[in-house]
């Protein structure tokens, strides 16, 4: 349930600041950039500290390995919303919409598993322990 409650509330601050960029004739890769930050925030935020409670690992190493997982989704978000809205004439709101739909498996696995969870190194330490030899 928090898991769903923090991502309504990103999805609110996400798709509303895209919308009120798109109507202040704002460019679509900036307007897309500046949602998608100010919502990575929150959504870091609100993870932390609500959804999965990690307090294992330091802030900063997490909010480190939670950007290093952030930027590829920032640009494929980019790719996503200009592909959507000039190739194929959607709507950006649509455009958008898509691309949540697109970063939401992606980031829920990437974050509750390395952001969250003990981090890339130990994930990578597991894999190679796990590893036939």
């Amino acid at each position: 349930m928090r898991y769903l409650a923090a991502g309504a509330v990103v999805f609110a601050i996400d798709v509303g600041l895209f919308s009120a960029f798109v109507r202040l004739g704002i460019a679509l890769w900036l307007g897309t950039s500046i949602a998608f930050t100010v919502a990575a925030v929150v959504h870091f935020l609100l993870n932390k500290y609500l959804t999965f409670r990690a307090f294992d690992r330091t802030f900063v190493k997490q909010a480190r390995t939670y950007l290093i997982l952030q930027i590829p989704s920032l640009l494929l978000t980019a790719a996503i919303v200009e592909g959507c809205t000039v190739g194929l004439h959607f709507a950006p709101l649509v455009s958008k919409i898509i691309s949540i739909a697109v970063n939401v498996p992606l980031g829920f696995l990437g974050h509750r598993y390395l952001t969250f969870g003990g981090g890339i190194r130990a994930m990578l330490a597991r894999m190679a322990r796990q590893w036939p030899r």
